[in-house]
């Protein structure tokens, strides 16, 4: 067997075994409001960041998408980066449920070796590395953040997710949960079911430091989150084989989805 594959194939048992490994900060995408009562526009910010919804870092680079209450797509009407978030402005032109989402966004590439028992993170490859160094992973990131707003009314052409990478299919329509109900949803990896996939949910809860929840999907990537009234973030991560042609033998997939949920008056 080539040495090249023989290498690839050793990279990727380490990635998946390795669950200790630090990570960059989690992407959102946050509208203003998930029901817009007033006119037909609505602003969302795309941002990275370990607090929510505290933007630190503009989310750029990726191809930003609409679908409409009627599935067909388009790309929003304004797209403004900034130096801590990029802001999407859009006219809700139609009366239903739209999909707002980042796209896939390939990130850094990063190289985690180890140095005399003390692990260490190159952020470029081609460096060249100590001569003691044991590389433990080699991989690139891969993020994507989804949101669901409604105008008027509620309908579920636009509840869909791509064929490729993570993804967080809702069974339970996002803009009608509420308090101790349960929100349905599916983890799909490369349009087919994540089974034990762990799921971070964080409340926005701003400056405060907040342990997040933790759910785990089934066998067939289905979960069901119990959650009080408020914002939420759900997270799922992934890591896997990268496509051939890639110059890293592992995608780390981060994927995340804003949700609000109601009180039960």
């Amino acid at each position: 067997m080539h040495a090249f594959t023989l290498l690839r194939r050793a990279f990727v048992a380490c990635a998946l075994l390795l669950a200790a490994t630090s990570q960059a900060h989690t992407p959102y995408l946050s509208p203003t409001s998930f029901e817009p009562v007033m006119g037909k526009m609505i602003t969302l910010d795309a941002s990275f960041a370990e607090r929510f919804y505290i933007p630190e870092s503009a989310f750029n680079n990726s191809d930003f998408l609409v679908i409409g209450p009627d599935g067909k797509s388009s790309a929003p009407d304004t797209l403004s980066e900034l130096k801590t978030r990029t802001v999407i402005e859009h006219e809700l032109s139609q009366e239903g449920t739209y999909r707002f989402t980042t796209g896939a966004r390939l990130g850094a590439t990063f190289l985690i070796y180890d140095l005399n028992g003390e692990e260490k993170r190159a952020m470029n490859p081609k460096d060249p590395l100590p001569d003691a160094a044991k590389v433990k992973m080699h991989f690139r990131s891969v993020t994507r953040s989804d949101v669901y707003v409604s105008q008027k009314k509620i309908n579920h052409t636009a509840i869909r997710v791509d064929e490729e990478g993570l993804q967080l299919l809702p069974k339970t329509h996002p803009n009608e949960l509420f308090a101790a109900e349960p929100f349905n949803l599916q983890v799909l990896f490369n349009g087919q079911p994540l089974a034990n996939s762990k799921l971070m949910v964080y409340p926005a809860k701003g400056a405060e430091d907040v342990e997040p929840q933790e759910f785990t999907s089934d066998n067939n990537g289905n979960v069901a989150l119990n959650l009080a009234a408020g914002r939420y973030l759900v997270r799922a991560r992934h890591r896997a084989s990268a496509p051939s042609a890639a110059e890293v033998p592992i995608y780390s997939h981060t994927t995340t989805l804003s949700l609000l949920v109601f009180a039960n008056d």
